[in-house]
């Protein structure tokens, strides 16, 4: 395209429009995309609060073995909202190793042991609570004070979503029911609020979903579009009023891809 003239070259002006289209699918119009190329597709958190202890499974301490029965070195004046600190206690169950790695794998799982050597096990970990509201909190997020994102809106901001109707990130609570500290386990945080898990199960699925009777289509396809017509100053708001704007679209959008 010549600087020099105002005529248009048929291939600059083409090459123009590629751009301008790439730039609407870039400012968030559909799906969002990734800051960097991802390696992984999608990842599976498994979290269990009041499962099975590690110790008593695949976390073997031979210094406990030996101290079991003795008071804790150092802890005799720490006092938690159980009450004073008891002795010391090895798991009742033996431990014995398992797979080519040889790794310590509690007696009672046999089944777990012939998999040993395709699991990853963190021996590193520690927590700065043992109080079940600010343990998962630190487990899900990494900090005992809520407000943090969790890792799931981590990996929603980094990974982006390839699909504009369905949540990039969603949580699947028990439905026997949620978690100490509750949504806190997969709150935004700090982040756009569009990155916190959208919690739904077989008791409760997405809410709002299924258009009520008496409702034509078209009134949803109205309706849904409505929020994008409004005047710049209203939709330039907060974080969360941002996201309660956009609802509309989203959820009329998820009626036909989302489980109702």
């Amino acid at each position: 395209m010549s600087t020099n003239s105002h005529s248009f070259h048929r291939r600059g002006f083409l090459t123009g429009l590629g751009a301008i289209a790439a730039a609407e699918l870039l400012s968030g119009a559909s799906a969002k995309l990734p800051h960097f190329a991802p390696k992984a597709k999608r990842v599976i958190q498994i979290f269990c609060p009041g499962g099975v202890s590690h110790l008593d499974t695949f976390d073997y301490k031979p210094e406990l073995e030996k101290r079991s029965g003795q008071p804790m070195p150092g802890g005799d004046k720490d006092v938690t909202f159980q009450g004073a600190n008891g002795n010391l206690m090895r798991s009742p169950w033996a431990f014995a190793p398992a797979g080519q790695s040889g790794k310590m794998i509690t007696t009672k799982l046999p089944h777990l042991a012939r998999h040993v050597d395709s699991m990853a096990f963190i021996h590193s970990m520690s927590s700065r609570s043992n109080t079940h509201g600010p343990a998962c909190v630190a487990m899900n997020t990494g900090f005992v004070f809520e407000g943090f994102p969790s890792a799931g809106a981590w990996l929603s901001y980094a990974l982006g979503t390839e699909s504009e109707n369905l949540p990039a990130y969603v949580a699947i609570p028990d439905v026997r029911g949620i978690p100490p500290s509750g949504p806190a386990n997969w709150t935004s945080g700090f982040l756009p609020a569009e990155h916190q898990g959208v919690a739904f199960n077989a008791a409760n699925p997405i809410r709002n979903l299924v258009r009520p009777d008496g409702v034509s289509p078209g009134i949803c396809s109205l309706r849904g579009k409505s929020a994008s017509t409004l005047p710049r100053e209203k939709r330039t708001a907060g974080a969360h009023c941002q996201l309660r704007i956009g609802g509309p679209d989203a959820a009329f959008g998820a009626g036909g891809g989302g489980p109702g």
